[in-house]
């Protein structure tokens, strides 16, 4: 980035800021929705062409569009906060300012997305972006849950369970060494976990026939298959039994802090991910790197450089113009997506709501319990794309994908590494026929390195870089975010990656391999906390609620009326601490430990338990809205049910609504997070049947008679 400052009170400054909006393809602002620093009338008139990205917290119009939000009021509000940390402590807003990264890469996708309309049509194109919603989209089962209530979970609202995730199959134990290991009975249970556990004499139990005569009768009884693993885990040293795992392709994690996290891990050193840049006053500081690589890459990113002029040439109107659909962007696009279980699926669901084709290619050995239609998880993943069955392993299935490769733009996967390769659908594999065809690998670690075979999950993903760590209460490390949170995030990059594909294939005609690694993405998303240790020394303990730099004091999530009711409330400087000191009462104001910044960071413990005095006789909308008034950032702790039925700006914003499914009927479903020139996409079909437009697919995109299918069919090929 380049920094140029502009002072937009006087003429000059304006005038200077309209020309190099002339110059630029996209603006992206954060002004206030009720008042835009610079009129859209302006703004058209310097750039017909412009995309204008506006990222606010709660999206423009609605009855809350001018709330101040940062970012533990942003988790308070969108569910996230509801299920991260336990029945006995309070919610728990997550570490790091992650809801900031999540909007950052929905607005990017959005950024690119429109670009394309933009260049097609030589109109301006508006990107009306809500936080909100696009942090109510990523909260993996607290929507789930309530949508569909008759699942496993035997509730309709998600609770807040620890590092137990809500299939019950995932948690976090504590090893004799101390170290937290993120183990899971869901996957391979029969034919690795369970004789791994035998061989240590840890599940002797198990081995009882007459009791579990088989794996079912196991996995319906979770609770003690979980409870015999803590067992285990508590009489073994935690980073052994990690690296144990991991060679027997178990998707284990091991909780390390930020200092073990930068110093442990060999594929950190052997993927040159953290890169030296001079910093004044420190020297050469090693900086977190790239989680997306590409085929095209020169170089490495380089920091923010204050220039003392940037000059842009107006850009020229379209020439060729066409009509396109400012809510479908993306229209024309075709994708092929190997994914399955949340991160890809959620990537390629985002890129199907913006108006690609997405065909998903599944397989009968990929297709039951969450990776099947009749699974609410999958079905909350799986809108608008088509569905085709078939059998990879079989010459003539991978002739059928093969061909199918040649008609798309992206393909995308998250299988182990090497997989698409040895079936021939990698750039190589397709470089004569296809060439403008990009290939994005979704894996855990990425391509290369020594740890590329490892097998992850999103909960492994947040115990290696410090995540798991470091969202806890004081003294505890072990409880971590409630969702999957950076299977959203990797789903959210894995889209924005096949946006710089096709930009990167229309200017140059080629297509692009790119390697995704979700333990990279995981890493940068705790980049202030890696920053602090590589440049001071740092090695941070967790703080729950509070402020991890001590920026905001009050920041926490405070009791209200009634029954596990909470509010967010954050304070900045001593001008918002006498706002919020005059609403709470005179106690406050006159205690001398809270007057100023410092003094109330020194006695954090006495002003939240003073606040949490006044809140808890209060209903927690009352608390926020009377903050709200004063300029302050306050919101509820909101589950499903209350954004469903209580979030007046959702409400307003028509963010939920319905889709439809041969196997579900209507159902519901969140909707996009942006509008587009004041639309929402509008698309939302339900999730198809696995292999239900395998003929309509092999017929009308291949070209394939009767007979071929018929063969392909009778050959198992389709299937």
């Amino acid at each position: 980035k380049r920094v140029v400052e502009v002072e937009l009170s006087d003429e000059a400054g304006r005038a200077r800021l309209l020309d190099l909006v002339a110059g630029a393809d996209i603006l992206i602002e954060d002004w206030p929705s009720e008042a835009p620093l610079v009129s859209e009338e302006a703004l058209k008139s310097a750039n017909p062409s412009l995309v204008q990205l506006s990222v606010t917290p709660m999206g423009s119009g609605g009855p809350l569009s001018s709330w101040r939000v940062n970012d533990l009021v942003a988790n308070a509000l969108s569910g996230s906060a509801s299920v991260t940390g336990n029945a006995s402590t309070p919610p728990i807003s997550g570490y790091g300012n992650q809801s900031h990264h999540t909007v950052g890469l929905y607005a990017a996708v959005c950024a690119l997305a429109s670009l394309r309309a933009a260049r097609a049509t030589g109109e301006y194109q508006h990107i009306d972006l809500s936080a909100h919603e696009a942090l109510v989209s990523c909260t993996e089962q607290v929507l789930m849950e309530w949508f569909f209530p008759k699942g496993i979970w035997n509730t309709s609202l998600a609770p807040r369970q620890g590092s137990l995730h809500w299939s019950n199959a995932y948690e976090v134990y504590e090893g004799a060494d101390g170290h937290g290991v993120m183990v899971t009975a869901a996957l391979r249970f029969a034919d690795v976990l369970l004789p791994w556990l035998l061989e240590e004499g840890a599940a002797q139990e198990l081995a009882n026939t007459e009791k579990y005569p088989n794996v079912v009768a196991m996995i319906r009884d979770l609770p003690y298959v979980m409870k015999v693993l803590r067992e285990w885990v508590a009489a073994n040293d935690g980073e052994k039994l990690f690296y144990e795992a991991q060679r027997r392709h178990q998707p284990f994690g091991v909780v390390w802090s930020i200092e073990e996290a930068l110093t442990k891990s060999p594929q950190i050193e052997a993927r040159g991910y953290l890169q030296p840049v001079d910093i004044e006053g420190y020297g050469p500081v090693r900086f977190p790197g790239r989680f997306i690589r590409t085929s095209a890459d020169r170089g490495h990113p380089r920091p923010a450089t204050r220039a003392a002029g940037v000059e842009w040439a107006r850009r020229p109107v379209a020439a060729n113009r066409r009509t396109a659909d400012s809510a479908r962007p993306l229209e024309g696009i075709r994708v092929m997506d190997f994914t399955h279980v949340l991160a890809g699926p959620f990537g390629t669901r985002v890129l199907g709501d913006l108006g690609a084709e997405v065909i998903k290619v599944g397989t009968a050995a990929r297709g039951s319990g969450a990776n099947s239609p009749d699974h609410p998880y999958y079905t909350m993943w799986n809108r608008n794309k088509k569905s085709v069955a078939i059998n990879m392993a079989s010459e003539a299935g991978r002739e059928v994908a093969r061909k199918l490769a040649e008609t798309c733009d992206i393909i995308i996967d998250n299988f182990s590494a090497g997989v698409l390769r040895r079936w021939g659908l990698d750039r190589d594999g397709l470089r004569d026929t296809n060439p403008g065809v990009s290939v994005i690998s979704m894996g855990g670690m990425g391509r290369d390195g020594p740890w590329k075979d490892f097998v992850t999950l999103a909960p492994t993903i947040h115990a290696l870089p410090g995540l798991t760590y470091l969202t806890n209460p004081p003294g505890e490390h072990f409880l971590g975010y409630g969702f999957s949170l950076t299977d959203h995030l990797s789903g959210l990059a894995g889209a924005f990656a096949a946006l710089q594909a096709v930009e990167h294939r229309d200017r140059t005609g080629e297509g692009l391999t790119i390697d995704l690694s979700q333990y990279e993405l995981g890493l940068g998303l705790m980049g202030p906390a890696l920053l602090d240790y590589l440049a001071n020394g740092a090695d941070p303990e967790p703080v729950g609620n509070r402020h991890p730099f001590d920026a905001w004091a009050p920041h926490g999530i405070y009791p209200a009326a009634g029954d596990d009711k909470w509010v967010a409330i954050a304070v900045r400087g001593d001008a918002e601490w006498e706002r919020f000191a005059a609403l709470a009462g005179p106690e406050l104001a006159s205690d001398g430990r809270f007057r100023t910044h410092s003094l109330r960071i020194e006695n954090q413990d006495a002003l939240d338990a003073a606040i949490g005095n006044w809140t808890a006789t209060l209903d927690r909308y009352e608390v926020a809205r009377r903050c709200q008034a004063a300029g302050l950032c306050a919101g509820p702790v909101q589950n499903a049910e209350d954004l469903t039925s209580s979030d007046t700006q959702l409400e307003a914003r028509e963010f939920f609504g319905t889709a439809t499914a041969d196997n579900w009927g209507e159902y519901p479903i969140d909707r996009f997070p942006a509008r587009f020139n004041g639309q929402r996409p509008s698309r939302y079909e339900g999730v198809h049947m696995a292999g239900a437009d395998s003929f309509d697919i092999v017929t009308g995109l291949l070209g394939l008679d009767d007979d071929a299918v018929a063969e392909l069919l009778a050959s198992g090929a389709l299937s």
